[in-house]
């Protein structure tokens, strides 16, 4: 339906309104990762979109199928679009909208394709390619006095967040205490919910819950046993008969109870066996992930800074490598495509901590299952100790006259044996309450002091916030200085100001200022810019490089003051000496733009629209 090469530096998409000009930035929104469900009747009869993107990590072509539900996922293919419309499927990776439990989710992937650091906000919500286009895609739709792409659900910590994210406000020091303060608060969480289980199992058993009265309690019950036993082998030894049905039948059940012991403790020991071996190999694995994640890293560095090297001889049969074009692989003859080598480096690394993240989940479960199979076992190895002290007792001797003596004592030893049995799974619940405990205060101290460590980290980053608030004011109020003054409703601009949280802009610290519909768009469209200006004269900005305008003359605005900002943006970003791109749609296109290179595609029509059917 629409095929189009884009450039660096400005794109326009121009035509009448209603041709389809807004379609295709909301597919370019929906292409890089936006979630949207709600869609125009011809562009909802496409099946997918498709992007190449450049990025710092090499060429990357992204696929997202359009429907009516929220939260699609994003195929990814690490190299460009020629190859990927005539790979195989399983060359593309799928990946999920939201964060799973094993693996990537799609903005992850992408975030670590740009160089974002993979960020939180507040909960445990991450922050999304929904969430940071929300601010690089200026549309039609949103009120004019926002910031940010309108969203139900909103929460002003997550647009602080992505705001601050952007405008390179904290490094990866402070998102990787976010993101452990978060993975920390779920241990957390999870430490308290099962120590409330523990202790509501516990409470079952009355008051006396604790290890010491429940091991005092063992230790009686141990004497009276060993008492009635004793009486037990007097009354044995004084037996003058063979054995009777009474004794016959003791020593048939102490067999039994021995034999089913016995078997128990074979089989927890042959599982702590397994696991040991699993645990140990798991451990030599995660190891040689780390380290070939620390070599990748420096082969990287190597390569950076040797460049491509060229063999004399093949490496596996010796023989002399002809000479090659140099725009191809001198090795294996294949041609070079630009990205194409860093976006395969970036497809090999992301598996790799894929196996990493995947192992480490792994070996905690095992450990986990560990512990309880220790815990099982010390339960077993009691019950065979009594089976085989009762079986001991019930081979010395013979019955007599005396039976019913006998058989009544080893009742009494049996429901001790019960009492005891019970009491070392209680002692197990107390001790494992004692674990969860120490684990819920030594997780609460971990979050007190991480929590310390982001509130100084903030207190150091005011000075790069003041930094990069300042530039942003600076360029968005030269912007505006540069609107046409016959058209201009702001009056003399003094500075500034804007909160991310709050989603609003000022002049002058007046939020109202402009006096017309049009005159927003106009602060709002310099805003935008003025970040992605200030990003260009700053390398700590983490801001992509990128913004999208779809309401240029939005509001009623005359056509010359949107010929004017459209000038503005193309002497800008002409002088600007970093790459970036700059995708903005107009109805209304500056004459000398019409017909250039600037243009993407053709001048739509409602006759002749964006998409063809």
């Amino acid at each position: 339906m629409y095929d189009e090469l884009f450039h660096h530096g400005v794109n326009i998409i121009h035509g009448s309104n209603g041709s389809g000009k807004s379609s295709l930035a909301d597919f370019i929104f929906f292409g890089l990762g936006g979630d949207l469900k709600e869609w125009k009747p011809v562009a909802g009869r496409a099946e997918a979109v498709v992007l190449q993107i450049a990025t710092p990590a090499g060429i990357l072509t992204t696929r997202r199928h359009v429907s009516e539900s929220a939260g699609r996922p994003m195929d990814i293919y690490f190299g460009a679009m020629e190859d990927a419309l005539s790979a195989p499927e399983d060359r593309w990776q799928q990946l999920a909208y939201r964060r799973p439990d094993h693996g990537y989710s799609f903005s992850q992937v992408l975030f670590r394709a740009i160089g974002l650091p993979d960020a939180v906000s507040d909960g445990s919500s991450n922050i999304t390619m929904h969430q940071l286009l929300r601010l690089l895609y200026v549309d039609q739709m949103t009120p004019v006095q926002r910031i940010f792409r309108v969203e139900n659900f909103d929460t002003w910590q997550t647009k602080q967040a992505v705001g601050e994210l952007l405008a390179g406000i904290g490094g990866y020091e402070l998102y990787d205490r976010q993101i452990e303060l978060r993975e920390t608060t779920k241990d957390y969480d999870a430490a308290v919910t099962r120590f409330r289980s523990l202790v509501s199992v516990a409470a079952g058993y009355g008051e006396n819950i604790l290890s010491e009265h429940i091991t005092q309690a063992i230790a009686n019950l141990s004497s009276e046993r060993t008492r009635l036993l004793a009486d037990i082998g007097r009354l044995v030894e004084d037996a003058e008969a063979q054995p009777g049905e009474d004794v016959k039948s003791i020593r048939r059940e102490a067999v039994r109870e021995f034999n089913l012991a016995r078997r128990e403790v074979n089989r927890w020991e042959t599982k702590l066996e397994t696991l040991g071996f699993e645990i140990e190999d798991a451990d030599s694995f995660l190891l040689h992930v780390q380290q070939s994640l620390r070599e990748f890293d420096d082969a990287a560095g190597t390569f950076f800074a040797l460049g491509h090297l060229e063999f004399a001889f093949c490496p596996s049969c010796f023989t002399p490598v002809a000479p090659r074009e140099s725009e191809r692989c001198h090795l294996c003859d294949a041609p070079h495509q630009d990205g194409a080598e860093d976006s395969r480096v970036l497809a090999v690394k992301l598996d790799l901590q894929m196996q990493l993240r995947e192992s480490i989940a792994l070996q905690g479960a095992r450990k986990q299952e560990k512990a309880t199979a220790i815990s099982s076992l010390r339960v077993a190895r009691v019950q065979l100790r009594r089976a085989a002290a009762t079986i001991e007792l019930a081979r010395s001797g013979g019955a007599t006259h005396r039976e019913a003596a006998v058989s009544e004592l080893s009742r009494k030893v049996g429901f001790i044996d019960s009492e005891l049995e019970s009491l070392q799974r209680r002692l197990e619940i107390a001790k494992q309450i004692q674990d969860a405990s120490d684990a819920k205060e030594d997780l609460n101290t971990k979050i007190t002091r991480l929590k310390d460590q982001i509130a100084a980290i903030s207190r150091q980053q005011g000075a790069r916030k003041q930094i990069a608030y300042s530039a942003i004011s600076t360029q968005t109020k030269s912007l505006l200085d540069e609107d046409l003054e016959e058209h201009s409703d702001f009056g003399e601009v003094s500075h500034v100001t804007f909160e991310f949280s709050g989603d609003w802009i000022a002049i002058n610290n007046e939020k109202n200022r402009a006096g017309s519909a049009s005159g927003m768009v106009i602060l709002k469209n310099s805003f935008a810019a003025g970040m992605l200006f200030a990003s260009l004269n700053d390398n700590k900005f983490t801001l992509p490089r990128w913004m999208l305008f779809d309401n240029i003359e939005d509001k009623g605005m005359v056509e010359e003051r949107s010929w004017n900002f459209q000038r503005i943006l193309v002497k800008r970003s002409a002088a600007a000496k970093t790459d970036h791109q700059i995708i903005f749609t107009t109805s209304r296109i500056a004459p000398e733009f019409e017909g250039s290179a600037l243009v993407v595609g053709r001048k739509y029509t409602r006759a002749a629209p964006s998409l063809a059917i």
